[in-house]
């Protein structure tokens, strides 16, 4: 399992994480969504089948820019 940071630009409120982590939950291979306003980031629990394109996709469907993106083993 690995995690996956990326940082978003955009995010003004608890409303906004919520909607990300809904957003996020629904992706395959992502196991854990934690979206936090006031650092600007998702923290993200993901395995092996895990696309980050995929996560980008999301966050700018829902109208929030993917700033850039860090992943540690978990």
């Amino acid at each position: 399992m690995r995690e996956i940071v990326i940082h978003v630009e955009d995010m003004k409120c608890a409303g906004c994480e919520a909607t990300l982590r809904k957003k996020l939950l629904t992706l395959n291979g992502v196991y854990d969504a934690r979206a936090n306003f006031k650092n600007g980031a998702v923290l993200l629990s993901v395995n092996s089948g895990f696309q980050i394109s995929a996560a980008d996709k999301a966050i700018r469907e829902l109208g929030y820019t993917p700033a850039d993106q860090g992943v540690a083993d978990a």
